[in-house]
């Protein structure tokens, strides 16, 4: 079943949805950012449909968040990289994941997040860059811009 496309809607969030939504889409970003680069190491790690992860990677690069690049010429083999587009949802990604650990009753998380350096783990926050409070503060609202 085809879902009604949010392109149109006057909404980000809409706008947003219509482009990474899907949950399978959502999971094969993931995937790429933990280094998963083909499509056969991709469908194993997700146990997806070949049908089905070919259309979310052709989506993918259709909007600009991951490209292919050949690696094999005879027969034809692609890696599927982020762009700096698909690399910019790394933060949503980190806070979808912070919230699943505060919010989805599924005990110890089985992911964390840890500074490559030092190897501290880290919690991702979402603050305002003048203010450096918290967004999760009830002091923000979101207003249409020519308010």
């Amino acid at each position: 079943m085809r879902r009604k496309s949010f392109a149109d809607m006057n909404c980000s969030v809409a706008r947003t949805l219509d482009v990474v939504g899907d949950p399978w889409t959502l999971l094969v970003v993931r995937d790429l950012f933990r280094g998963i680069a083909r499509f056969d190491d991709l469908q194993e790690s997700l146990g997806i449909a070949r049908n089905t992860l070919t259309a979310r990677l052709t989506q993918l690069v259709g909007n600009g968040i991951v490209e292919r690049v050949e690696y094999q010429p005879h027969p034809p083999r692609y890696d599927y990289r982020l762009t700096r587009k698909g690399r910019a949802l790394g933060p949503v990604l980190l806070t979808l994941m912070a919230w699943g650990d505060e919010w989805g009753d599924m005990g110890e998380p089985l992911v964390v997040t840890v500074d490559r350096t030092t190897g501290r783990r880290v919690t991702p926050v979402f603050v305002d860059e003048e203010t450096g409070l918290p967004l999760t503060d009830g002091r923000f609202e979101t207003r249409a811009a020519d308010a």
